[in-house]
């Protein structure tokens, strides 16, 4: 099977931006730290507005004796550009998560605004938009103020499960939010969903509201069978609620596929009842007087043989 070859690239640095690592003197012995000679990382990283070449620079401890000695230390900055293995800017992986959760933009509008800043296809913005989500979970799982103030205001918390499957992927995006302040408590792919495997990405957030003692008022998901098991399994006997959203556009499903049918066969005997006309105004008027093909007054006789 032949395989699609990738587009190159053609960027032109614009920018150098040379990091050196930020410690100046080794935690054990408390000598002086020394540049390593080469870079210890580097590549071309695409912003929103320019192409910037970044490299880092370590240090280490040149002691002898020292128990960390040839340790090296990476320089911090230059982690700060992009995220590992990824040529993309920050501040682009910021600017897709925008449009998908402010302006609510599908992967194809994104690619699309993208491609006037950075050269990307399409594939790569759902990997951003993945980098994104899951860099909006470690963020917002450090800042347990903001889940013990909604525990003070409202008694408890309740958690939200849902899964994202895009379009092509053979993963989902699971994410789970806390439901009373919309902060992301975890985010996962997962190739496989069942109760084992939604039941590993809730431990930690459970793992979380027990160490704060933060009580847990309710579960909210959509109406799977492995989503509520798993609920169960992890939080027994806690009050579970089906998504309202998730459920109306459900129950919708069936009555969608119903009206399409009955649009589907209305359409057909609309037509038939048409071709049945045609042909019957066609045997009834004189020659050369209507055709169903051409029209009337065309001077072509119109045959039967349309019901």
């Amino acid at each position: 099977m032949a395989h699609l070859r990738r587009r190159p690239k053609h960027l032109v640095t614009q920018e150098r931006r040379i990091y050196h690592a930020e410690l100046e003197s080794c935690p054990d012995c408390g000598s002086p730290l020394y540049l390593c000679g080469h870079y210890t990382s580097r590549k071309t990283v695409q912003h929103l507005d320019k192409v910037v070449f970044v490299a880092g620079r370590a240090k280490e401890c040149r002691q002898e004796g020292c128990r960390l000695l040839h340790k090296r230390y990476p320089a911090v900055g230059f982690q700060t550009e992009a995220l590992p293995h990824s040529t993309y800017g920050l501040d682009v992986v910021a600017q897709v998560g925008w449009w998908r959760d402010h302006e609510h933009l599908d992967g194809d509008e994104i690619h699309r605004r993208l491609q006037s800043h950075v050269q990307i296809g399409r594939r790569h913005v759902d990997l951003l938009l993945q980098q994104y989500r899951l860099l909006l979970a470690c963020a917002e799982y450090q800042q347990p103020e903001r889940l013990a103030q909604a525990v003070a205001e409202y008694g408890g918390l309740m958690v939200t499960l849902d899964g994202l499957e895009p379009e092509g992927a053979q993963e989902q995006l699971w994410v789970v939010r806390e439901g009373l302040t919309g902060m992301v408590l975890a985010a996962g792919w997962l190739s496989r969903v069942n109760e084992d495997t939604l039941a590993a990405l809730l431990a930690p957030v459970k793992a979380l509201l027990d160490r704060h003692g933060w009580p847990l008022l309710a579960t909210l998901s959509d109406k799977q069978k492995p989503l509520v098991s798993a609920l169960e399994i992890v939080w027994p006997g806690t009050p579970h609620q089906w998504c309202q959203a998730h459920y109306l556009r459900n129950a919708a499903d069936p009555l969608y596929d119903h009206d399409e049918a009955l649009k589907t066969e209305l359409r057909k005997q609309v037509r038939r009842e048409i071709r049945c006309s045609l042909s019957q105004v066609a045997a009834e008027a004189s020659g050369g007087d209507f055709s169903p093909s051409v029209g009337i007054g065309s001077g072509r006789s119109g045959g039967g043989g349309y019901c």
